[in-house]
């Protein structure tokens, strides 16, 4: 893990599916104050992959931003089988008394899928290695869609 006091070193791996993504976050990143000691690794690629040659216990938080690019072309968007994929992968990676992070966006058809293989398997976490919460706004929905509004499961690895 990395942090900006102290001089700590540690690593940021960024991914997504599309390089207008990975372009316009490492644009952001490198605009912020220097992170000190901290390592930016930038890919263009499948999430599931890339954390698959993650070494076990490598990994302090990883953190998954489904669905699709806000403003980018719809119809390239995250799976229920590539997330689950990915998930089982960073949850090896992931150290003991790490998180793992999902937001999920039900608004569209893969979504909804994704969501409902996603939570199912997080369910399926052992209790005594895991402690998992789900969270998500039950009176709101997309006004245009009618939708139901994207949702945040955590996932804590205990030993």
């Amino acid at each position: 893990g990395g942090g900006q006091s102290g001089g700590a070193a540690g690593c940021l791996l960024l991914c997504d599916l599309q390089q207008r993504a990975v372009d316009a976050t490492r644009r952001r990143l490198e605009a912020l104050p220097s992170s000190g000691s901290l390592e930016l690794d930038f890919r263009c690629g499948d999430h599931a992959a890339m954390l698959e040659g993650l070494a076990a216990g490598s990994a302090d938080l990883v953190v998954f931003n489904l669905g699709y690019l806000p403003g980018g072309d719809k119809s390239i968007v995250t799976t229920a089988e590539g997330t689950v994929r990915a998930m089982s992968a960073a949850e090896a990676a992931v150290a003991p008394g790490g998180c793992v992070s999902v937001a999920l966006y039900p608004g569209h058809k893969e979504g909804s899928r994704e969501a409902e293989a996603v939570l199912e398997h997080a369910a399926r976490l052992p209790q005594g290695g895991w402690s998992v919460l789900s969270s998500q706004w039950i009176n709101q929905r997309s006004k245009r869609s009618g939708s139901p509004a994207p949702s945040l499961l955590l996932l804590q690895r205990m030993h």
